[in-house]
């Protein structure tokens, strides 16, 4: 009787901790400040790929009730061919409270001669996904300091998994979003 309860806590254990769901966005950032440096407000940057798979868990030191994780996670940038390009950011966050869902990002990158501050959102509010991020760059060029400073705004549009692999260059995917 011990060992029927016992395959039964298992299978019970198995199929809630190993439930899993995909995300995967591709967002289009348009700048929407511009405090330094010769960007101009309305000029698109390449697009940002997110792609995250959740697990659900329980961990009794939060809740009874599993929790959804991530399982892994994963930023891209679109580059003029169509090509992922690897996109890193170091310190990142997720949190969900009702319908709210939102990643948040940061990263800052120093060395004698550059530094760097960003700032990656990405936010649903229940209807759609939105994202968001701040740009700040500083570095010596020829005994003078060049700086870009500037923010951007976009809304994101859910992909398959063939859209993933395979992902389409910046302009032709805002014509089928547009």
């Amino acid at each position: 009787m011990r060992k029927i309860f016992g395959i039964l806590f298992l299978v019970s254990f198995i199929s809630t901790s190993t439930a899993a769901e995909e995300l995967i966005l591709r967002c289009i950032p348009k700048i929407t400040t511009v405090k330094a440096g010769d960007l101009n407000v309305g000029a698109l940057l390449q697009d940002r790929v997110l792609f995250v798979e959740f697990k659900e868990e329980f961990d009794l030191t939060k809740s009874e009730k599993p929790i959804k994780s991530i399982k892994k996670l994963k930023l891209y940038l679109i580059n003029e061919k169509g090509k992922k390009d690897k996109f890193s950011m170091s310190d990142g966050n997720y949190s969900e409270k009702g319908k709210i869902r939102r990643f948040d990002f940061e990263d800052i990158w120093e060395t004698k001669n550059f530094k760097s501050y960003f700032t990656l959102n990405i936010n649903f509010d229940g209807g759609s996904w939105v994202a968001s991020g701040n740009h700040s760059t500083t570095e010596v060029v020829e005994n003078s300091l060049s700086k870009n400073i500037f923010g951007w705004f976009g809304k994101c549009y859910n992909l398959d998994k063939k859209q993933f692999k395979k992902p389409l260059k910046n302009s032709e995917f805002h014509k089928t979003v547009s």
